[in-house]
């Protein structure tokens, strides 16, 4: 347990010396607008320290560590605790390497727990029984620090065995480019037309209905800054959808919904919102995607093709959910259907490392550069993908 600036310093320094460290948060993020960051584990070749941020320590060494270039940061599943850093220090994570991106590479499950990692790779089976545990609860349980302790104590040598899996296979670079998405800020914000695209209702909304949304969202976003309190605490988001759909201007309207729990000027700043959004010029909407479903043969080939990747992927020590989506499947078949054109960006399938392995097979067979036919081995049906005439 670090209870000193001192022992913060030192810990730093030894990791830095080292170059690698393995890095894991505790935090709760329910009832507030920001996580509240709990603990803090770091590992060393050989120490473990646990860090209660409640004891008010100086720990910008940490987020300096995790923003340093030199300084490998390994992680599971690591995209919210590194979230907190940027929350906390502004700093853009780099060397990240995550451990459960990089088992995927090469060929365990995608996700995987870390207990699952841990058994898979050493032997070592977890006992996780705090994943609901109040972190911020004082003083902290013997079970509590064994339990993040577990965390990372592990992870520098899961790393080590990884990064030779990944050598060995050829696919050092694979794992580099996926990791390189921790180093974009934007990986941390996500952009408002994901955020529209993410509530329940807003596809069957029109372009007016949706600067509806668009406008209430950054006021929902505003007000639960305001009152430290998650952004669907403030109004879900079924509510939101009521008011674009059926545009609701009037305080009575507001308050007559069942769920509403907002005080009253926030009601009638709320219905400023929405009238405003409803005065924006047409040209200023957001626009209104079209439904991705696809006709019934689209829907066959998607199928079709999902299958040839799947194939691919456990042929090759491959997890198919890090390689692959059904949406960008369908962003290929699109591409293909209508037609290559140099204005045209190129689909996911075909960048990086992905139109190296799965992409480009999967365009050979739309192209018929590719055959498929079914074969038997030891008594089942094994795809096999051939060259075309």
């Amino acid at each position: 347990m670090v209870d000193s600036a001192g022992q913060v310093a030192a810990i730093c320094g030894d990791i830095r010396s080292e170059g690698a460290f393995a890095f894991d948060t505790e935090f709760v993020m329910e009832d507030r607008y920001e996580s509240d960051l709990c603990l803090i584990q770091l590992a060393s070749r050989d120490t473990v320290a646990i860090i209660d941020p409640f004891l008010g320590l100086d720990i910008s060494e940490v987020w300096a560590l995790v923003a340093d270039e030199n300084v490998a940061t390994v992680v599971h599943a690591g995209q919210e605790d590194l979230a907190i850093c940027v929350q906390h220090s502004g700093a853009v994570p780099r060397a990240v390497f995550d451990v459960q991106i990089a088992a995927g590479l090469v060929g365990h499950d995608y996700p995987i727990s870390l207990q699952k990692l841990v058994h898979a790779l050493l032997g070592i089976r977890l006992h996780k029984s705090k994943t609901l545990t109040d972190w911020r609860r004082r003083p902290l349980s013997r079970a509590q620090v064994g339990y993040g302790a577990e965390d990372v104590c592990y992870l520098l040598e899961i790393h080590r065995r990884l990064r030779a899996a990944l050598e060995k296979r050829g696919r050092t670079a694979w794992a580099r480019e996926e990791f390189e998405r921790y180093e974009d800020i934007a990986f941390y914000r996500m952009a408002e037309e994901e955020k529209i695209a993410r509530i329940k209702g807003t596809g069957a909304l029109t372009g007016q209905q949706l600067a509806v949304v668009h406008e209430v969202l950054a006021w929902r976003d505003e007000t639960a800054r305001r009152l430290n309190r998650p952004p669907r605490a403030v109004l879900k988001d079924h509510l939101l959808v009521e008011i674009a759909r059926h545009r609701v201007t009037t305080p009575d309207e507001i308050r007559d919904l069942r769920g509403i729990n907002i005080r009253m000027a926030d009601i009638r700043a709320l219905c400023g919102i929405v009238q405003k959004a409803l005065a924006l010029p047409a040209d200023q909407w957001p626009k209104v995607k079209k439904s991705d479903a696809g006709s019934t043969d689209q829907t066959i080939l998607v199928s079709l093709l999902t299958a040839i990747a799947r194939s691919y992927c456990q042929e090759h020590d491959l997890s198919y959910n890090v390689t692959a989506t059904n949406r960008s499947i369908r962003e290929l078949l699109k591409y293909r259907v209508k037609g290559n054109s140099s204005d045209r960006q190129a689909p996911y399938l075909l960048t990086g490392w992905r139109r190296d392995s799965v992409g480009r097979l999967l365009d050979d067979v739309l192209a018929g550069r590719k055959t498929m036919r079914v074969d038997t081995q030891r008594g089942k049906p094994i795809l096999r993908i051939e060259n075309g005439e």
